[in-house]
C-alpha cells in the first residue's frame, strides 16, 4: 500500500522539493543501455497517517564559536512502521535569523556505518535565504520496522562567520527512482554562532641582558676566575707554604722551634760518650 500523501509543516515545500532533487542527483548520469529499474523501496504505513519515520536531533550544544573544533550531535531515525525503509536520506535546513549565513560557511559531516567514514555534506542556498544540505555519496540508510536508527553528526562554522541565531530542522527524503518522497521531519534544533575565540598569548620570555661577548677574551679565559693577588705590607711568605696552605705552613714552623732545642742537646751527648769511651781505654795501674 502507498504511503499516506504528506504535508509539509515546519519546513517549506519548496525547500523539501530541493533537497529531494539534490538527493535524486546522486544516482548519475544515466548510461546509453537502460539497466532495469531495481525495486522501489518503501515504507510501511503509519496508523495516524503521517509520517513514516519519527526524526528527532539531540546531544547538540547550545553554542558554536566560528572557526571551534567539530560539535557532535545525533540524529535519530524511527521507524515505527511494520515495514524496513530503506534509501533514506536526511537532509538538514539551516534557517539564521539574519539570513546572512553562506552555504560555504557551514561544515557539517554524518557517520557512514557501511563504510566506516565520515562523510561530509555540501549546503546550497534557496531563494528563501536558507541553507540546505543533503546526505549523499552512499546508498541511503535502511531503518528496520519498529527500531530506530542513530546516526552521529557533526557541526562547525568557518571563522569569519557572524555572530547569529541558526535553526537546524532536519527532513527525511527517500530517493524513489528519479523521484523522492518525503517522509519525516524532526522538530527545532536551535544554536547561537559566537564570535571566534581569541587566540591564546604567547607566554611572555625574560629578555636577554647579558649582552654580547667581549671580542677581544679568548673565550677560555674570559671564563677563568680571577688570579688572587698579594698586597704590598705582608710579609713574603715561603712558596712552597703557599702552595701547600696554612696547615703544612704552621706545621713547619713548629718543626723549627724543635730543631732549635734538640741539636745541642744531641751534640753534649755526642761529646760525653766520647769521654767515656776515652776513660774505658785507658790502661789501669797495678
Amino acid at each position: 500500500m502507498a504511503p499516506a500523501p504528506l504535508r509539509p509543516s515546519g519546513v517549506r515545500a519548496a525547500t523539501v522539493a530541493a533537497a529531494a532533487a539534490a538527493t535524486v542527483a546522486i544516482a548519475g548520469p544515466s548510461s546509453a543501455v537502460p539497466a532495469p529499474d531495481p525495486p522501489a523501496p518503501s515504507c510501511g504505513t503509519p496508523a495516524d497517517g503521517g509520517f513514516p519515520l519519527d526524526t528527532r536531533i539531540h546531544g547538540g550544544p547550545a553554542d558554536y564559536p566560528a572557526g571551534g573544533p567539530f560539535q557532535a550531535w545525533k540524529l535519530d531515525l524511527t521507524n515505527a512502521t511494520d515495514a524496513s525503509c530503506s534509501g533514506v536520506h536526511p537532509v538538514l535546513v539551516l534557517t539564521d535569523r539574519d539570513r546572512a549565513l553562506r552555504a560555504e560557511q557551514i561544515r557539517f559531516e554524518f557517520y557512514d556505518a557501511g563504510s566506516s567514514r565520515w562523510r561530509p555534506v555540501a549546503f546550497e542556498a534557496t531563494e528563501e535565504a536558507e541553507n540546505v544540505g543533503a546526505f549523499t555519496g552512499f546508498g541511503g540508510f535502511a531503518v528496520p520496522a519498529g527500531r530506530t536508527l542513530t546516526v552521529p553528526v557533526r557541526l562547525t562554522f568557518e571563522a569569519e562567520t557572524a555572530p547569529d541565531e541558526v535553526v537546524v530542522n532536519a527532513a527525511v527524503v527517500q530517493r524513489r527512482g528519479e523521484d523522492g518522497d518525503w517522509i519525516g521531519e524532526s522538530g527545532d534544533y536551535r544554536l547561537t554562532v559566537r564570535p571566534a575565540e581569541p587566540a591564546e598569548p604567547a607566554a611572555p620570555t625574560a629578555p636577554d641582558t647579558s649582552g654580547p661577548p667581549d671580542p677581544s677574551v679568548p673565550p677560555a679565559e674570559a671564563a677563568r676566575p680571577p688570579a688572587p693577588t698579594v698586597s704590598g705590607t705582608a710579609p713574603a711568605q715561603n712558596p712552597a707554604d703557599v702552595a701547600q696552605g696554612p696547615e703544612l705552613a704552621s706545621t713547619g714552623r713548629e718543626s723549627e722551634g724543635y730543631a732549635r732545642v734538640l741539636v745541642p742537646l744531641a751534640a753534649g751527648l755526642v761529646l760525653l760518650g766520647a769521654v767515656l769511651v776515652r776513660t774505658v781505654r785507658r790502661p789501669r795501674h797495678r
